[in-house]
């Protein structure tokens, strides 16, 4: 794999911190140094490495300049599952192997390669320093291996200068539930696109950065930019930026920035916040209250003090009824069990005339969290017509 497609996986799978929190997926130049190919392994130790490059990339983070530091490597032979290999970051002239003692010192940090990628990743604050780099095979956590390799800083790449207007841009924004070991959580999602039937083929580079509308802004050079929470980067497939944020209720500041080989440009847009989702108890009668028609079929709710009652009724005009049947219950909005259980009737032929109702179901509104109950009945009837049913339901207010 070249290294200049190497390093864009690398900025998307690792974590280089910088002094806003931010990932090294922020601002990466294409511009690449390679090092040397590693000083030969010590002589008292087994030759493991084939070879060993670094390659040095220039970032600019807001106000704050990196560099970032990939060492690539190749073994003679396929590493074992107890072997480690880790890298060790330092002051050309302070940092130091001793074979004796298996011991390295004076360095700045360390990183391993834990996920078998053939590379190591190193970031640092000031992009004009010189490092020097010891790479290790360890087995069983002992130094059986090493090659040392010495960094070149980057060139500072040139930022173009402001000669291009990004095209118009949009934001949608929507809540969204998700659940982790069925516990869920909702997200604010926004999604930024361009202008419909926009041009963005001369773009090599475009990015949306979210914050705070008091905090984020662009720097001087009107590129980068500082105090921003996230970044996504343009999904030319899908067609926007995209954020997911726990901030259900928040508002931000979205700011574009987009350059070509010679030109650079930018957009921003301030976003308001979904509305929240409609009250699950939307709807709700307070009692007393009738649902349905008690001529045919309905529930009479009643408040008694802090006692809610309700019974369901039906009217039966005819001698030629031959099954009647009915029901009321409770739930909560959400389906779950409500604060009584079912009460039903059940006749047979003959059936007079006459009211029919369930025994009255009561329950205690101080002792009940929900804001609202659901009360449904079921009624059915069979006659020389045939069978003939019917359902209601309806909320009621808990106070």
């Amino acid at each position: 794999m070249r290294i200049s497609n190497l390093f864009s996986l690398l900025i998307l799978s690792f974590f280089l911190v910088s002094c806003n929190g931010q990932s090294t997926k922020n601002d990466i130049s294409a511009f690449a140094l390679l090092g040397s190919l590693g000083a030969p392994a010590d002589p008292l130790l087994e030759n493991k490495f084939e070879s060993l490059q670094s390659t040095t990339y220039y970032r600019k983070d807001g106000n704050f300049q990196f560099q970032d530091i990939v060492l690539q490597y190749k073994l003679k032979t396929a590493k074992e599952d107890s072997e480690t290999i880790e890298a060790y970051m330092g002051n050309p002239n302070e940092i130091t192997f001793n074979s004796k003692t298996g011991i390295v010192s004076g360095q700045i940090t360390q990183m391993e390669d834990s996920f078998k990628t053939n590379y190591i990743v190193f970031s640092y604050s000031d992009y004009t320093k010189i490092f020097k780099f010891i790479i290790t095979l360890k087995k069983d956590g002992k130094i059986i291996s090493n090659r040392e390799v010495t960094s070149t800083p980057p060139t500072v790449p040139a930022i173009p200068p402001n000669a291009i207007t990004l095209p118009n841009i949009s934001y949608e924004t929507v809540r969204s539930i998700f659940y982790s070991d069925g516990v869920p959580t909702e997200y604010q999602i926004i999604r930024v696109k361009f202008q419909a039937g926009s041009d963005l083929s001369a773009y090599k580079k475009l990015d949306a950065y979210l914050g705070r509308p008091t905090k984020i802004s662009l720097a001087a050079d009107n590129y980068n930019v500082i105090n921003y929470i996230k970044v996504s980067f343009y999904d030319k497939y899908a067609g926007y930026f995209y954020f997911i944020t726990p901030e259900v209720n928040s508002a931000y500041k979205i700011i574009v920035v987009g350059s070509t080989d010679d030109a650079k440009g930018n957009r921003s847009i301030d976003t308001v916040p979904p509305p929240p989702p409609a009250s699950p108890c939307l709807g709700s009668v307070n009692a007393p209250a009738t649902i349905g028609n008690c001529a045919s079929h309905c529930l009479v709710v009643d408040l008694v003090g802090n006692q809610m009652e309700y019974i369901a009724k039906t009217s039966v005009g005819t001698t030629t009824e031959e099954y009647l049947y009915l029901d009321s219950t409770s739930s909560t909005v959400g389906g779950g069990i409500g604060p009584v259980g079912m009460a039903y009737i059940e006749h047979f032929s003959p059936i007079g005339i006459g009211a029919y109702q369930t025994d009255p179901k009561s329950f205690d509104v101080t002792a009940y969290n929900n804001a609202c109950v659901v009360l449904s009945s079921y009624l059915q009837q069979e006659g020389p017509t045939g069978i003939r049913d019917n359902y209601i339901t309806g909320k009621v207010n808990v106070p």
